[in-house]
């Protein structure tokens, strides 16, 4: 009973201090050059989903509905009740019901247990719905409803545009020339800005859309790193006797003709 507790609380206080962390980077998303803003999240994002993926596996049932109605809770409290955001609140608990599915049939129906299938599906799809919500809630910060309103590029964006003109015009010339960096930097920003111009009311739906895309896109490199963190902790836990693998005989069903 305590090793359960104890399981399903430190889960719970990862998913917490993963959304504190979060909130800060998800205002400004794109600031990839900052370092202190999204690397500590990230550790967090491993380390909770790692922890929860493996309530999962070892955790009654209702210790599992604890740690993922207590992950939407603290999302709910940090970035408010509101239709969006019990939408997507509601599109990631049955993702995260679905992790849950995915996670105990691959332990349960499997004559010999192998960690990586049993969890790695689960992960996944923990991921996924953590992402929904990182995205739903970017689609509500006040930088991107400003933007929309204001007609103008968020500054993450901004800052992009700096970043990759910078660099071209740095490999590109022999003599740097901050004027002509300048210069070209706000000739770019105007000229997407006019472009968009019709378009800046679809700016949030497309922006949430967009950095949904590029999580999933490197979610494959934090699937693997919680996987091998839950292994890690599943080994510790092994090693002291926390946790036991039986052997129990199975009937299956045989089909003849």
């Amino acid at each position: 009973m305590t090793k359960r507790i104890i399981l399903t609380a430190v889960a719970c206080f990862l998913s917490f201090v993963f959304w504190f962390k979060a909130k800060p980077w998800i205002v400004d998303p794109l600031r990839f050059q900052d370092v202190n803003v999204w690397l500590w999240p990230v550790i967090i994002l491993i380390a909770y989903t790692a922890l929860l993926a493996l309530s999962f596996l070892l955790l009654p049932k209702l210790y599992r509905l604890v740690a993922v109605v207590f992950n939407l809770g603290i999302f709910l409290i940090f970035f408010g009740v509101q239709e969006i955001v019990l939408a997507g609140g509601a599109i990631a608990l049955l993702i995260q019901l679905s992790a849950i599915r995915a996670v105990q049939n691959a332990g349960d129906n499997s004559l010999h247990f192998k960690f990586v299938p049993a969890l790695k599906p689960g992960i996944s799809r923990l991921l996924t719905g953590v992402f929904i919500l990182v995205s739903f809630a970017y689609f509500l910060s006040p930088g991107v409803q400003a933007s929309a309103q204001n007609k103008e590029l968020p500054q993450g964006i901004r800052k992009t545009i700096q970043i990759v003109v910078g660099n071209y015009i740095g490999e590109n010339l022999e003599i740097q020339n901050p004027r002509l960096k300048a210069e070209t930097n706000n000739y770019i920003i105007k000229q997407v800005t006019t472009f968009l111009q019709p378009y800046f009311k679809f700016l949030p739906p497309i922006l949430a859309f967009g950095l949904f895309l590029i999580l999933q896109g490197i979610s494959v490199v934090f699937v693997w790193l919680a996987v091998l963190l839950a292994f890690i902790v599943f080994w510790i836990f092994k090693t002291q006797g926390l946790v036991k693998i039986d052997k129990k005989p199975k009937e299956a069903d045989v089909l003849s003709f």
